[in-house]
């Protein structure tokens, strides 16, 4: 019963890697923008057939593989970033909504009619077992839990040391003033867009030999969870989002298995609702922000 529990909860902490892998960009877009990214699912679905259409089709290695994804993802998010994105610096929160819900219809029907809309096998990855005590789990398990950490470590530097982390938090305070003190706040916008989409697409990338099976429909069912986990932890909360995203695959991880697997998914909506009624701030207080 002990190494089931320890077996469920190490297990929820590396799918709650994901969750906040996903969410640190989506939270870092809303920070900038104040609008949910809607269209950020889809992003993590574009690394993940890039990746797979080049390891299926150029029979290249894994490595090759992730940057090809990465950067695929990374030139669409460049055009709609330019095209959208900073467009909607200073607009209501519902042309925001609007315009990433046509975004992610659009990305989704395009990889629907170029792929197809069937499951797709993920080949590649690094699915060797290690062997944890009692348990064991794949190389691609441990390396996700890896990256994720690495990288909101790396985000925490660039916004607490670097001249674009700086801008990102006075953009995320006060746009007016950010404008009137001659910061580029749609340069800013763009490169917090660039960051988010490169960091969900990486996380699909990463996923994808642990989900083993596409399909172009997957990032709507990530964009539902990792709205969940931006509310949990305080929209615009980079340091909350890791916290919500662990703290939500592990209650996942536990109802899946001591419950039931069908009721796994419904965790993140009890979640929110929850959130949404005894603390709209989340799980820390918006003031926190970055």
């Amino acid at each position: 019963m002990g190494s089931f529990l320890l077996e469920q909860i190490v297990n929820g902490i590396i799918t709650g890697s994901m969750y906040a892998l996903v969410a640190a960009g989506m939270t870092m877009i809303f920070g900038v923008l104040r609008a949910i990214n809607f269209a950020h699912g889809e992003y993590y679905m574009l690394g993940t057939f890039a990746s797979w259409w080049v390891i299926s089709h150029l029979a290249t290695d894994y490595p090759l593989a992730i940057i090809a994804g990465v950067a695929m993802a990374c030139v669409i998010a460049a055009i709609v970033g330019r095209l959208v994105m900073q467009r909607l610096v200073g607009q209501p929160f519902q042309a925001g909504v609007l315009a990433t819900l046509g975004i992610s219809l659009i990305l989704q029907n395009a990889v629907i009619l170029a792929f197809g809309g069937g499951y797709k096998v993920f080949e590649g990855g690094w699915i060797e077992p290690i062997e944890l005590g009692d348990f064991g789990m794949s190389q691609q398990r441990v390396l996700l839990l890896l990256v994720t950490l690495v990288v909101f470590a790396g985000l925490e530097w660039m916004v607490r040391r670097t001249r674009l982390g700086r801008s990102i938090r006075a953009v995320s305070q006060n746009i007016e003033c950010c404008q009137v003190n001659g910061i580029d706040v749609e340069q800013v916008v763009r490169r917090t867009f660039l960051i988010g989409v490169a960091i969900a697409a990486l996380s699909g990338i990463l996923t994808g030999p642990i989900n083993v099976s596409i399909y172009g429909g997957m990032g709507e069912a990530i964009t539902l969870k990792t709205f969940a986990v931006i509310v949990m932890g305080g929209m615009g909360n980079v340091r909350g989002t890791l916290i919500a995203g662990c703290l939500l695959g592990v209650v996942e991880s536990l109802v899946a298995g001591f419950i039931g697997l069908q009721y796994r998914d419904s965790v993140g909506f009890i979640a929110l609702l929850l959130m949404l009624m005894l603390r709209p701030h989340g799980l820390f207080s918006s003031k926190a922000r970055f």
